[in-house]
């Protein structure tokens, strides 16, 4: 069964005699995970019988406590383009970064970047006026 939308209002359809009211007990008896693949590195499963609200939920608090790093400060020089600065760091910063997060310490606020701490990089990139717009650089 999939089960893709959600009924705001428990009593959507009592005059049918549905009772659509969330029950912990109900739940916790249909409610089932699936794990389809499982190895050092991640991991992938199916929640099955479960509200799309609900299932958001879960992927929602998964996204906040997995360890992940991320590109936090940006720092911009002899940038001829039309994207205005802090959209440019955004986006940058939606960029996963395929580290181990386990190599590396946590930077509070007190602390000094250092190498157990911070990733330092540099992006250099020109688009030339007709030249292609596509790259084939593994790297970026």
């Amino acid at each position: 069964m999939c089960l893709t939308e959600s009924i705001q209002y428990s009593g959507a359809y009592a005059s049918m005699g549905i009772d659509n009211s969330s029950r912990l007990d109900r739940f916790s008896n249909n409610f089932r995970v699936e794990v389809v693949r499982l190895n050092e590195d991640d991991m992938e499963f199916d929640m099955i019988v479960i509200d799309a609200a609900i299932a958001n939920s879960f992927r929602r608090i998964l996204i906040a406590e997995i360890p992940t790093m991320a590109i936090e400060k940006v720092l911009i020089a002899n940038k001829t383009s039309i994207i205005q600065d802090e959209v440019l760091a955004h986006r940058l910063g939606l960029v996963p970064i395929r580290v181990d997060p386990r190599l590396f310490d946590y930077l509070s606020e007190n602390d000094q970047p250092n190498e157990k701490n911070t990733i330092v990089s540099k992006l250099h990139v020109q688009c030339k006026r007709g030249s292609p717009r596509i790259t084939g650089d593994k790297n970026i």
